[in-house]
């Protein structure tokens, strides 16, 4: 008779088609931030059949548990429900969830569907291989809403954990192309504003030109050292919207840059904010007719974690397993995330993993690659049934 491991019971339970079938579900179904009702109710629905204990809370969250014996660790599984809007150049339906070899298309595919439907799917098959015996802990899924929109205040992570979310460990299901992430980079926001003095465009050299002024700041803006981290690589700079003028024939009194920059570990909003304000001087101390103020608009912080700690090791044992012809890479992502307001606010230390390049994310075409979504999905129930103590690590 042949011998089946407990690994092998939970991830025979997981098959393609029942993969595809719900992603393309998810994927019909617009979720852009602010409207994710729709996906909500269709996820809370899979849970109850799952048999979570699910509900959707007065945000717009999801929120399902799932208990094994007594005592144990408390597991949350951390992903968004929004998107961000179509966009222009798709040369496929958005939201037809069209299939073409291994690749699904569609928006919110790669951000964040995929990891949804591989958290759901490990879950079912942890639940369906009936291991309850050997298990001890639980699994909080938090299926969120407005983790694209840059306001902390209305994120769903944040009004979860500010509802007391708490746990000892958790995964944040962003794509990272199967790589395990041990952080996020921080991202913060600054509005610099120069003012000039308003002429008529035959004599400019009546007035003062605040754009003109704008463009003596930018270049220095890109002379700021970045930092570094091993996980995160470079911190970065972008001037992403800039604004002035009334017509080209009048010399404009105002303009206004927003710039951000992804930090890691080192850096801040504060430290960006009063390097701008140097060079505000500098450039004054240059030319007198210099005027400009800078105002920090968004401020948020980089996320990271020891390579040593329990979650981690449970997330590399089971990839491990999983694959057979891919190595496990340990990263971060270079981007910002929910995985700060875990392990920042909450004090949860947070490992980031999920199917899907976050290259493709937001961009037209999206996709997602079907056999990454049953990796991730077979990854994310190994790993629960590792930190569950199935197995001594």
């Amino acid at each position: 008779m042949l011998f089946v491991t407990p690994e092998d019971a939970i991830l025979n339970k997981i098959t393609r088609k029942e993969v595809v079938e719900l992603l393309q579900e998810y994927v019909r179904t617009p979720s852009i931030s602010g409207n994710e009702r729709e996906l909500a109710e269709k996820i809370l629905k899979k849970c109850n059949e799952i048999n979570l204990d699910a509900k959707i809370d007065r945000h717009g969250n999801v929120i399902a548990r799932y208990k094994w014996g007594k005592g144990g660790p408390k597991i949350v599984l951390n992903a968004h429900m929004d998107t961000v809007g179509v966009g222009e150049g798709w040369t496929k339906d958005p939201f037809g969830a069209v299939i073409e070899g291994d690749y699904l298309y569609g928006r919110g595919a790669c951000d964040d569907k995929g990891s949804i439907v591989a958290q759901l799917m490990g879950v079912k098959a942890l639940i369906d291989s009936k291991l309850d015996l050997n298990l001890n802990g639980e699994i909080i899924l938090t299926f969120v809403v407005n983790e694209e929109v840059q306001n902390v205040e209305s994120k769903g992570t944040v009004k979860l954990i500010k509802d007391g979310l708490k746990a000892d460990m958790a995964i944040n299901g962003e794509p990272t192309n199967l790589e395990v992430h041990l952080g996020c980079k921080g991202m913060v926001e600054l509005t610099i504003t120069t003012f000039g003095k308003r002429a008529h465009g035959g004599v400019p050299e009546e007035g003062i030109n605040a754009i003109v002024q704008m463009c003596k700041l930018i270049p220095e803006l890109l002379k700021i050292p970045p930092k570094y981290n091993k996980y995160l690589g470079y911190s970065t700079i972008v001037p992403g919207v800039i604004r002035g003028g009334e017509r080209s024939s009048v010399v404009p009194e105002i303009c206004e840059l927003k710039v951000s920059r992804f930090i890691v570990p080192g850096e801040s909003g504060k430290s960006f904010y009063d390097e701008v304000k140097q060079i505000i001087q500098i450039l004054k101390q240059q030319d007198p007719t210099f005027n400009a103020k800078v105002e920090l608009t968004y401020d948020s912080k980089p996320a990271i974690i020891s390579e040593k700690e329990p979650i981690v090791q449970y997330l590399i044992k089971a990839c491990k397993r999983v694959y057979s012809t891919r190595s496990v890479k340990i990263g971060g992502s270079l981007a910002h995330n929910d995985a700060d307001f875990l392990v920042n606010m909450a004090g949860i230390p947070t490992v980031q993993y999920g199917p899907g390049d976050m290259k493709v994310a937001h961009t037209p075409d999206e996709y997602i690659k079907i056999s990454d979504v049953v990796t991730a999905s077979k990854v994310y129930a190994l790993t629960l049934y590792y930190a569950l103590g199935g197995e001594k690590t």
